[in-house]
């Protein structure tokens, strides 16, 4: 069975990107480390544009992300982050391999 996938890009505003990042950090620790179903969080920077941030997150299943979204770390990330992103896209797969 294959794993599924998101790969998130965001646009934030130049003058909270260090204060993203550390909200960022905080959310893909706590979900690799307290999520059996999250299997891998990347977050990676835009080396041409440092306010465009990308994350990869890997999940056993399609559901494990729903779950994801509704424990205490990813609600205190969003709360947190709102005002900072002028931007936001979402692809949704399946890993192949």
């Amino acid at each position: 069975m294959s794993k599924f996938a998101i790969f998130v890009t965001v646009k934030i505003k130049e003058d909270r990107i260090e204060d993203f990042l550390a909200q960022a950090y905080a959310n893909a620790t706590a979900a690799v480390r307290d999520e059996p179903n999250c299997h891998q969080f990347r977050i990676m920077q835009n080396a041409d544009d440092p306010s465009t941030i990308h994350f990869y997150e890997v999940y056993t299943e399609a559901g494990s992300l729903d779950h994801h979204r509704e424990t205490v770390h990813y609600k205190a990330y969003d709360a947190a982050v709102g005002d900072m992103i002028l931007e936001k896209s979402i692809v949704k797969s399946n890993v192949l391999q």
